[in-house]
């Protein structure tokens, strides 16, 4: 029956099943990797739900199902948190990681209540759905692991670092992190309203600059960032094009000879 109710699927990766036959045949498919497993949820003797290790995946990934007259009773957390201590102990693995969607809150909660944290956020766009959406990465690693790299951040020289920074501003949203000289000489934009994130580097320099090219992955936002740098009448190299890899992409360039390829789900 959660295979069938839509306010279970309503962020699962495939659309509603009525038919028993594509039900099983996704439990099938999830089950063919190496490393997957899957477990029953019961409740007083009755099947509630689906917990399990997605396989042929770099870091095991963890997945839940719970029926929608099952839900707020800490079932599904306390399901999960035994898969995850099964697979630091018997299993023996090092790290297990949820993708979850932004907007999914209850799973979400789960995630954060069985101890994973928040790595990182990508775009997603299953076929089933007309828009794309942002999937949130959480992990937890059997002992503690110190993060190697914190931050990479580009550095671009550029002529005029203050038109520079008001181009990121408009069509990105950018903000200035950091900055020096006045005028400014260089200045530190941070892409989002926190005060850590994606960003960039700006550094005033003297003709001739080597151009280079920068990828910003603007997820579920390209339609809205594309917008915004039509409306601020921005240098676009290359409008918006479907790429055979599963991605539109649009080139905004700076005034140095910078590419600034924009990127989404298509």
């Amino acid at each position: 029956m959660a295979f069938s109710d839509p306010d279970v699927m309503r962020w699962w990766n495939t659309p509603l099943r009525v038919e028993v036959a594509d039900t099983r045949r996704d439990l099938v498919d999830t089950l063919d990797g190496e490393g997957a497993h899957m477990w029953v949820v019961h409740e007083a003797g009755q099947p509630v739900g689906l917990v399990g290790l997605l396989g042929d995946v770099a870091v095991p990934g963890l997945s839940w199902l719970l029926r929608r007259q099952a839900w707020g009773r800490g079932l599904m957390a306390e399901a999960a948190g035994a898969v995850v201590e099964h697979a630091f102990g018997s299993l023996g693995l090092a790290r297990v990681e949820a993708w979850v969607e932004a907007t999914n809150v209850r799973s979400l909660s789960t995630a954060r209540r069985i101890g994973l944290t928040e790595y990182g956020r990508l775009a997603q766009r299953y076929p089933h759905r007309e828009q794309p959406h942002e999937t949130i990465v959480l992990g937890r690693s059997r002992e503690p692991e110190p993060t190697i790299v914190l931050n990479v951040e580009v550095t671009l020289r550029v002529l005029d670092v203050a038109a520079e920074r008001d181009v990121l501003r408009s069509v990105l949203g950018a903000r200035t992190l950091y900055g020096a000289g006045d005028p400014l000489t260089m200045a530190g934009m941070v892409f989002g309203p926190w005060s850590i994130g994606p960003g960039l580097r700006l550094v005033a320099a003297r003709p001739p600059i080597a151009p280079v090219t920068v990828n910003v992955d603007v997820g579920a936002e390209f339609e809205m960032t594309y917008g915004r740098a039509v409306a601020a009448n921005a240098n676009i190299a290359m409008p918006p094009v479907e790429q055979p890899w599963g991605m539109q992409e649009f080139v905004l360039r700076l005034s140095a000879g910078h590419q600034l390829v924009v990127t989404g789900p298509a």
